[in-house]
């Protein structure tokens, strides 16, 4: 074959891809799952759409199911919406807080993806946008609305993070609760007596306590405001007990 028929033949054939590899982001990964669907999707299907190689693709999510729980976290995200106009503002925000925790409980991976930055802002602006729309409804600026929101993500964020903790040392047959006994039972009976007192709440706060923090959070943000919580949002606090913990040899209770 000539030269000239060897250009001609090469004529209408694209041209291998030179220099770096297209840029992708994980935002835009999670999108094409959505938009192809989460039902036997695969990442040759998510990386063939994006118009990469998965080779790239692996470098922003390691597996499938990692691709999955961040789309039906995103998912999650933006089809929930905050509580009916007519509702009081504190019934916005802590249902906003409960369907937050309850998404990080039910995927403790997520946190993990939080740490390392991949719950972005592209997973949160569409859920900020229903908050504050709702919430500017009450009287409150963008700004205080974007303040509470915050606050209430940082006790969410907190709380997951505390009961993941207690649940993997109990999955691991370490509770928390054992250990905390056998810590203050190895001390003298007269040490720590406050800690003592607080051993129920210190060990297993559990859901019940998680709201009794938000409800003071949302009680102190009505204070400012001039205003009280309805009377069916107040905390209750929880009862102050003492266990006696049983020291070391000691034979006393």
């Amino acid at each position: 074959m000539s030269g000239g028929a060897a250009i001609k033949a090469g004529r209408g054939q694209a041209a291998p891809r030179v220099g770096r590899p297209p840029s992708v982001t994980v935002p835009q990964i999670v999108a094409v799952a959505l938009e192809l669907g989460l039902d036997n999707l695969s990442l040759k299907q998510v990386a063939d759409q994006l118009g990469i190689g998965l080779a790239t693709l692996y470098r922003h999510v390691g597996t499938r199911d990692e691709l999955l729980r961040l789309a039906s976290f995103e998912l999650m995200l933006r089809r929930q919406a905050p509580a009916a106009e007519s509702a009081h503002w504190s019934e916005v925000a802590l249902q906003y807080a409960e369907t937050l925790l309850q998404s990080f409980l039910a995927e403790p991976q997520l946190i993990t993806e939080l740490q390392r930055g991949r719950l972005g802002p592209h997973a949160e602006v569409d859920l900020l946008e229903k908050f504050l729309g709702v919430i500017t409804l009450h009287g409150f600026s963008i700004d205080e609305g974007v303040s509470l929101f915050h606050a209430l993500g940082t006790v969410v964020v907190g709380t997951a993070t505390g009961m993941t903790g207690n649940r993997a040392a109990e999955a691991a047959g370490e509770p928390w609760k054992i250990e905390t006994r056998r810590v203050l039972g190895a001390r003298d009976d007269h040490e720590l007596p406050l800690v003592r007192r607080a051993y129920p709440q210190f060990v297993d706060p559990g859901i019940g306590q998680w709201r009794f923090t938000v409800r003071s959070l949302l009680a102190g943000v009505a204070a400012a405001r001039g205003e009280t919580l309805p009377a069916d949002l107040l905390a209750t606090p929880a009862a102050d007990r003492a266990v006696p913990i049983q020291r070391k040899g000691s034979g006393k209770p």
